[in-house]
């Protein structure tokens, strides 16, 4: 069997990621099973500079820890550690690079962003995770009530 140890759900504040972060606690099958949330935020146009740059980061950083504190607070009753991570850049490239870093056993992404502009968006980004992840990765898409009535946090 293949021993599910350490997770990596990217979250965009979508109830495709909620549900995503829900299912996929319920697949860790270790001993001392580690869930990593990932915030991926948009980096600062580079016309942007000095105070006003650095303003416009941390805001975008505290929203982003803002809203990962919200899902470990969903995922609380699991009683799993849990990492937040709030990174900026394209989402994609952090994503595979956060996996390859934390040596992640899995990736759980959501298929649907938050807009259907999003939807799109987040299509490709997970087309662009799959085609280059080097651990497995679920796609949750539409999941029934089934599949989340054990799951923590709900």
């Amino acid at each position: 069997m293949i021993k599910v140890e350490k997770v990596l759900i990217p979250v965009d504040g979508s109830d495709s990621s909620r549900n995503a972060a829900k299912y996929g606690t319920q697949l860790v099958n270790a001993r001392n099973p580690k869930i990593f949330l990932l915030n991926v935020w948009e980096p600062i146009n580079m016309t942007i500079g000095g105070e006003m740059a650095e303003k416009l980061r941390q805001s975008a950083q505290a929203k982003s820890m803002a809203m990962l504190e919200e899902y470990r607070k969903m995922l609380e009753p699991c009683g799993m550690e849990i990492e937040l991570i709030s990174r900026s850049g394209r989402p994609d490239y952090v994503i595979l690079n956060v996996q390859d870093e934390l040596d992640c056993d899995l990736i759980v992404i959501g298929s649907r962003g938050l807009s259907v502009l999003e939807n799109v968006i987040m299509g490709s980004v997970v087309t662009r995770v799959l085609e280059g992840a080097n651990c497995p990765v679920l796609v949750t898409r539409n999941l029934r009530l089934k599949y989340l009535r054990d799951a923590c946090g709900i």
